[in-house]
């Protein structure tokens, strides 16, 4: 992501429908496999901390994030423990967390092959892996390119790429459905509008969908987006503009874990970069 639009992440967080809705998903999902007490949860990938702070009920909560402007942002929320570091070379033991989350962070990446290896190394037999990216090519625009995006995915894909580290696929669907429509014919306009007028400052950033929105615009949206989210607690989606899957660790795992050094997580504090 462009370094400059952590703040104005970090500034919508608690307030812009999509955040609000991916919360109350996400947290559903966790709280959906009844954590014990001494439940231990990686965020993979935590940008400027929102989504710790909602899981810390939980149970052990920890993130990652490769960039100092997120992590800084991150440290003011009230979250476990933070670490400043890559997530092709976590510092944790082999098997050490119940649930992984990387949400919207492998469509970054060159390698994600590479990654969903590392990341499966680091789930205990029998936790979980709960990913969520971008959906479809087609809906490529300014807001894939300001957050560094490499690609979009099909549901046949990332279920492809999380098999072929060894996991048990429990649910695999597309989500924002009801909006997908919307956002297509409007990204679609955008991308021609630029084509046709281009940015005169070629250094310029581009733009991003998250933008301030009229109150009751924000709320209805969010309203429309829980519906949804009711819905798809019954079935799966044929379509949206994000998919979201749940992969499982088999108990008797064999498929092997990336070819990598770990570190014990007893080790890890809060680490944060300099202003």
């Amino acid at each position: 992501m462009e370094p400059s639009f952590y703040e104005t992440y970090y500034r919508h967080e608690k307030s812009h429908w999509w955040f609000r809705w991916r919360y109350e998903l996400i947290t559903g999902l966790v709280g959906a496999l009844n954590p014990p007490s001494n439940f231990r949860i990686l965020d993979a990938g935590c940008g400027t901390g929102q989504m710790l702070e909602h899981l810390t009920r939980f149970g052990h909560t920890v993130g990652i994030d490769s960039s100092p402007e997120a992590i800084h942002f991150a440290a003011s929320r009230e979250v476990d423990r933070l670490v400043l570091g890559s997530i092709f070379d976590l510092p944790f033991a082999p098997e050490s967390f119940d649930c992984v989350l990387s949400l919207d962070v492998i469509e970054h990446v060159d390698d994600d092959r590479q990654l969903v290896r590392h990341l499966y190394s680091v789930v205990k037999p029998g936790g979980y892996l709960i990913v969520t990216v971008p959906a479809f090519e087609a809906l490529w625009s300014e807001h894939d390119e300001v957050n560094w995006h490499k690609r979009r995915y099909r549901a046949g894909q990332l279920d492809q790429l999380l098999r072929e580290t060894g996991l048990e696929i429990e649910r695999i669907t597309y989500c924002n459905t009801v909006l997908f429509a919307p956002i297509l014919a409007a990204r679609k306009f955008k991308n021609l509008k630029n084509r046709v007028r281009p940015r005169r400052d070629v250094a310029a950033v581009p733009d991003s969908d998250l933008n301030e929105l009229p109150r009751p615009l924000n709320e209805g949206l969010f309203r429309l987006m829980q519906a949804e989210r009711r819905f798809m607690a019954r079935r799966d989606l044929p379509f949206g503009v994000s998919l979201l899957a749940i992969g499982r660790k088999p108990l008797a795992a064999d498929a092997p874990g990336p070819e990598c050094e770990s570190h014990p997580v007893q080790a890890v504090d809060l680490l944060v970069a300099a202003d």
